[in-house]
């Protein structure tokens, strides 16, 4: 039986990935670090950009292996590019 053996080995994704779940719960996926967190507004670094989170009752829970979930009542998430 033969093993799958990934091209590159120790390959990274880079890319950023958004996921919304109604407007409760938001996972992003390949998060560099936490910029700010309060109760009203997340703001996150990935490699590529900014994401603000706003809303009320923010948390943030599952920091670890490069990605974030945020709970709350979200009513905005702005995406800036990084220059």
């Amino acid at each position: 039986r033969k093993k799958f053996k990934p091209a590159v080995p120790g390959w990274v994704y880079l890319d950023t990935y958004v996921y919304l779940h109604g407007n409760q719960r938001l996972k992003i996926e390949n998060c560099r670090r936490i910029l700010e967190y309060h109760e009203v507004m997340v703001r996150l670094q990935t490699m590529d950009m900014i994401i603000e989170i706003w809303g009320t009752g923010l948390r943030v829970f599952d920091y670890g292996d490069s990605s974030v979930t945020v709970t709350g009542k979200i009513s905005s998430v702005n995406l800036t590019e990084k220059s």
